[in-house]
């Protein structure tokens, strides 16, 4: 597949040009099938961000028996891995990872996490790179010149950045995984750069115009919204008058007293909203001060 850089707008150039490529972590694995649900881990490799082996395991799945032993397992059977521990023995050594890496980057990220989870591993919150996502969304195709590519493979990703096909298993897949995504970073800063410093100066203007507009249409609505409340205040202060008087008058003439109560509780609910048109009247003139 030949796949060409596709702009996704300056504000998605600086955020992804700006993506931490140190202290990451990579995750590659393989499993009995691709339902989560279902299928669970027979093999988890856990990289840094310049392929070093943090952590490779074969593992035994709790509750799936037979499998195929195809590509999704990497041509692990039930024989391969029938004296292997169980995946949540590691717990505490992959939360630790998982938790430390100010990214973590997978080929599908929702994928994998939910595998991972599924034998039983607690998993911190954690900042998620999906290589084939991001990839996709960042790059087009020669059918599509405009539009965000449909579909990756690692294998096709890899000969976009001239890199090797993945070897040594698991783990050498997580170490082309860290490749990848640090070539990905490289690609979006060269292409940030490539603007020049003049865009990036009027690009900062025009952020600080735009904060400058909406500052000020803010301000407006405040005004506005002030002067409405101030209205509103005056009418529920003078309806409350009104219905406190009436309720008076009907008991020093001795009315019905339901009537006199009902009276009297339309003119506790008017004060109430006059009172809270104050604190609301209060909370504007706050927020220009605090301004």
């Amino acid at each position: 597949m030949d796949y060409r850089f596709l702009d996704q707008g300056d504000e998605k150039l600086l955020e992804l040009s700006e993506l931490p490529t140190r202290d990451g972590l990579a995750v590659a694995l393989r499993t009995t099938g691709y339902d989560p649900e279902a299928d669970e881990v027979v093999e988890l490799a856990l990289c840094d961000l310049d392929g070093n082996v943090l952590f490779c395991q074969k593992v035994r799945p709790q509750n799936v028996e037979s499998w195929a032993a195809g590509e999704q397992s990497g041509g692990l059977g039930p024989a391969d891995v029938r004296d292997a521990p169980e995946l949540y023995q590691f717990e505490e050594q992959i939360s630790e990872l998982f938790g430390n890496a100010p990214v973590v980057v997978a080929l599908h990220g929702d994928f994998a996490k939910a595998m991972v989870e599924a034998g039983w591993v607690s998993l911190p919150d954690y900042p998620s790179f999906d290589l084939t996502e991001r990839f996709c969304a960042a790059h087009s195709t020669a059918d599509s010149p405009l539009q965000p590519a449909t579909a990756a493979s690692l294998q096709g990703i890899a000969g976009y950045y001239g890199e090797d096909a993945p070897a040594g298993g698991t783990a050498g897949e997580a170490a082309l995984l860290a490749r990848c995504y640090r070539r990905f970073v490289e690609e979006q800063s060269r292409q940030r750069a490539d603007k020049g410093s003049a865009y990036w100066e009027a690009y900062e203007q025009r952020l600080a115009e735009e904060a400058r507009h909406d500052a000020a249409a803010l301000e407006r609505e405040r005004v506005q919204a002030l002067k409405n409340m101030r209205v509103s205040a005056l009418l529920w202060l003078c309806a409350a008058a009104v219905f406190y008087n009436l309720a008076v008058q009907m008991a020093v003439r001795g009315g019905e007293v339901s009537l006199s109560v009902m009276v009297a509780a339309v003119a506790v609910f008017f004060t109430y909203k006059w009172i809270r048109s104050l604190y609301l009247m209060y909370k504007l003139h706050k927020g220009r001060s605090a301004r």
